[in-house]
């Protein structure tokens, strides 16, 4: 097998639906890992052909780079209920950087797949998924890039199924928002509003109420089969019809007890949106008088708390750092199995 440092490689990287990065899978310690190469920047190890100039501001680039990623894999290893996938390694390799995560077993599950799951499955589903991003946002991790492909569905032990969140390449921290339109990248069918109107130049405050017109947006998809309506003559996105001063039609099929809440979820102004954590105790709320209290047991394995990469020879990775222990936030549909 092919070797990445300490990860036995189990296939070639491929670029498919990966953006900005190759990606493939690897072994460690027994265990299965997902392992993303990003494609830029990259470190200029061994460079020896930039004057001194423009060698620094590459190395100034790749340290940037490395202190945006390292402060949200840290806030996301801490604040994870588990659902929203920890990094386990982020390191160079050479001029190359890698993240690793470990690998989820998930369901070829189209958004149709999960619709036809019924309304009480698709709740329980979507408040595991809203329980995750309140975690995430408790951290003050914006992630940006919510969408159906994004969300992984994987058998628990006992049986069930539950939701992993995934990819935070396009993830940034509220404190810091992109600069320019330009550095929001995703797939512009879950876009915000306010995401919209950042990629037409505008510069509209940037915030974690992004994520939850997003789920919004995949949330009806869920729960009726569809996008939420509007006028496709004007727009091609939910989020660019409502900037553009559009609106949009909700399907009848939502749950009645939901409407206001996808209402207020999908609002042009990010201010009524509610919180991830609101959106989740309305949608568990159907579901206390069944669990009264949180799961016991074991809640997730043990990840080491990502280090920023230090030079590297070839072949060989670089990762130190404790354990990152987290169950901020009691959920009822945790179960164990869940990373």
């Amino acid at each position: 097998m092919e070797k990445l440092g300490t990860y036995e490689l189990t296939g070639h990287l491929t670029s498919q639906n990966s953006g900005y990065s190759i990606w493939g899978f690897g072994k460690k310690n027994e265990k299965n890992y997902f392992i993303k190469q990003f494609l830029s920047p990259k470190y200029p190890a061994n460079d020896t052909v930039s004057s001194p100039e423009r060698l620094q501001k590459k190395i100034s680039q790749c340290e940037r780079f490395e202190q945006q990623k390292m402060a949200i894999y840290r806030m996301l290893n801490e604040n994870s209920d588990g659902n929203a996938v920890r990094v386990e390694e982020f390191f160079r390799i050479e001029s190359k950087y890698y993240i690793s995560m470990r690998k989820i077993e998930s369901l070829p599950w189209d958004a149709a797949a999960v619709h036809a799951l019924g309304t009480d499955e698709v709740r329980r589903l979507c408040a595991i998924i809203a329980h995750g991003i309140a975690g995430i946002h408790k951290g003050g991790i914006v992630h940006a890039d919510l969408k159906h492909d994004n969300v992984l569905f994987m058998y628990t032990d006992n049986g069930t199924v539950t939701a992993k969140i995934i990819d935070f390449d396009s993830s940034f921290l509220e404190s810091a928002p992109p600069e320019s339109g330009e550095e929001i990248v995703g797939d512009l069918v879950y876009f915000s509003p306010e995401a919209c109107r950042s990629l037409w130049g505008e510069k509209p405050e940037l915030t974690c109420k992004m994520d939850i017109f997003a789920l919004g947006v995949l949330f009806h998809q869920y729960f009726t089969g569809e996008l939420p309506g509007f006028d496709h003559s004007q727009s091609n996105y939910a989020g660019e019809a409502v900037a553009k001063g559009g609106s949009l039609s909700l399907s009848d099929a939502l749950p009645y007890d939901l409407k206001d809440m996808f209402a207020a979820m999908l609002s042009p102004n990010p201010a009524i949106r509610p919180t991830a954590m609101e959106v989740y105790d309305l949608l568990a709320k159907a579901f206390m008088t069944e669990v009264d209290e949180p799961v016991k047991g074991p809640m997730h394995d043990s990840v080491p708390a990502p280090v920023a990469p230090v030079a590297a020879p070839a072949a060989s990775t670089v990762l130190t750092g404790g354990v990152a222990e987290s169950t901020k936030g009691a959920n009822p549909f945790f179960r164990p199995g869940n990373l």
